[in-house]
């Protein structure tokens, strides 16, 4: 018997996904929803709302008309919309948001507008570490960070200080 009569073992195709899904410059998406696993990338016209569990980058010639929900959100375009990230969101020169954002980290750069309301949240892992806790531990690692961050004088690192002003003299 040749090696011609033994039955071939497939091995499965694995395609590695570098640059994730990209909508180029010059399409037009209207009235759908679109959801996925891994990095998204506009650079196009796009009404509708956007879910994955990756980062969506809208570029400089992107325009989204809806929300968008990732880890991660960076904007170089322009989004008229609600925002919701499990980490970071960068509103980065040239970018424009009209709509409210909902972050662990939020920065934006010069250049950049933002108009809207931003509510802060724990990280994933903060939220992980609160979620097991039960109220009164949660009270008492509160309590624990803020007499650490006064003995050292320095704020606790998840506690924001109270603003303190001062008046010219």
């Amino acid at each position: 018997m040749g090696i011609f009569n033994r039955a071939a073992k497939e091995e499965p195709i694995v395609v590695q996904q570098q640059q994730g899904s990209i909508l180029c410059e010059g399409l037009t998406f209207k009235g759908g929803n679109l959801e996925g696993v891994g990095k998204i990338t506009i650079n196009c016209y796009f009404v509708g709302n956007i879910k994955t569990n990756d980062q969506v980058v809208v570029g400089e010639a992107g325009c989204i008309m809806g929300d968008i929900e990732a880890h991660s959100i960076v904007i170089l375009g322009n989004v008229e919309g609600n925002l919701e990230a499990v980490e970071n969101v960068h509103i980065r020169s040239g970018g424009i948001l009209n709509g409210n954002i909902r972050c662990a980290s939020l920065e934006i750069s010069t250049g950049a507008a933002f108009s809207g309301e931003c509510n802060m949240t724990a990280s994933k892992k903060e939220n992980n570490i609160l979620h097991n806790m039960t109220k009164l531990e949660a009270k008492s690692a509160i309590r624990e960070l803020t007499d650490k961050s006064q003995e050292n004088n320095q704020p606790p690192s998840s506690i924001t200080p109270p603003l303190r002003t001062t008046q010219a003299k």
